[in-house]
């Protein structure tokens, strides 16, 4: 059983071997030299227990030798795919090569074709550029073209226009010349008749200078009235009859005592002041009342028949109570001023002079 448990184990063990003594020794000189290899250690086994064996190492060795045969081929179509595949191995080295290289020249190409192609850019953009200035310039000459165009065909207008203004002075200088000559002819004629209205020129310049005379008279007058009249100035007072009022309706108060009325302006039966004279004026005015009536104190200032000014007081515990007031008015020739007691109040004068209504023109304007 040792025995025969051994050579199994021989087996196996040379199986193992197979591959390594198959390549090295196809390696050295070929596969016959693996066959007597497997022979001679065949050889080398004990006659002895080669016999006591024979039947079980028939079989056994006849798997062994087909396992051999079986790894040989096996072996020595590794060897040829190994060729094979080297060969394709360096095919395909050589066309990595070969694609590196036509890589390395792609890249240069591109490198290259990205230089000619930024060239190429800033070429077009010049152009570009270039020609929006060609345009630019284009529109331009266009405009300055149709300048030239409008004022070209206005020049022929104009030189047309001066053609026939030519012509007209050309008719109207003969026709004049014609006038001339009849004219001639006529003033000889008329020459009687100029001397006399010569005559009558010279009478004529004497009543002129006559006239010239009265104008500067009138003026005269007229500054001197003008003059009058820009002095203006009046003072007055509202009356003795001491209570003024009330009344049912608004009242136009009459200062009728005068006392000064440069100008004639102001009229007391009327009580309005009228301007003779466009100008800056001022107005002032002082009212009374007595605390005893108990009645409103109250007065109104109309210009023009329009209120610009209303001034009113209630009774105070004094005997008298007043109301003071001015105003500068620009009114033009002929404007009106007068003053108001309005409904249902009351004012005071007496001997006194209480109640007073002034005014004087500041400047002509």
């Amino acid at each position: 059983m040792n025995n025969t448990m051994s050579l199994p184990m021989l087996f196996v063990l040379l199986c193992l071997l197979v591959p390594w003594g198959c390549v090295v020794r196809a390696n050295e000189g070929g596969e016959s030299q693996l066959v007597n290899f497997l022979e001679n250690k065949m050889q080398t086994l004990d006659p002895d227990t080669r016999a006591d064996q024979s039947t079980e190492q028939t079989n056994t060795t006849l798997d062994i030798w087909m396992e051999l045969r079986m790894l040989r081929d096996m072996v020595v179509e590794q060897k040829v795919e190994m060729r094979h595949m080297e060969a394709r191995l360096k095919e395909t080295e050589m066309q990595a090569d070969e694609q590196k290289v036509d890589l390395i020249l792609t890249k240069t190409t591109l490198e290259e074709l990205k230089k000619d192609s930024t060239v190429i850019k800033e070429r077009l953009k010049n152009s570009e550029k270039q020609g929006e200035d060609l345009k630019r310039e284009n529109t331009d000459q266009k405009a300055q073209i149709e300048i030239l165009r409008s004022r070209l065909d206005a020049s022929e207008r104009k030189m047309e226009e001066l053609k026939v203004d030519l012509k007209n002075q050309a008719v109207k200088l003969l026709s004049t010349m014609a006038r001339v000559a009849a004219s001639e002819n006529e003033l000889q004629l008329l020459q009687p008749r100029i001397d006399n209205m010569e005559a009558q020129s010279t009478v004529q310049e004497v009543e002129v200078s006559a006239l010239k005379e009265r104008m500067n008279t009138t003026e005269s007058a007229v500054d001197f009235l003008m003059k009058e009249n820009s002095k203006v100035a009046f003072y007055a007072a509202l009356k003795d009859s001491k209570h003024v009022g009330p009344y049912n309706t608004p009242t136009v108060l009459k200062f009728s005592k005068i006392f000064t009325n440069v100008g004639k302006a102001y009229s007391p039966t009327t009580g309005f002041f009228t301007a003779p004279v466009k100008g800056v004026y001022y107005f002032r005015f002082t009212v009374c009342s007595n605390t005893a009536d108990n009645k409103l104190m109250a007065v109104q200032l109309f210009h023009n028949g329009k209120s610009i000014m209303f001034n009113v007081l209630g009774s105070i515990e004094d005997h008298f109570n007043y109301i003071s007031n001015a105003v500068i008015l620009e009114l033009n020739i002929g404007d009106e001023l007068h003053m108001v007691l309005p409904e249902d109040k009351l004012l005071y004068d007496d001997n006194n002079n209480q109640s007073t209504f002034s005014g004087f023109l500041l400047f002509v304007t």
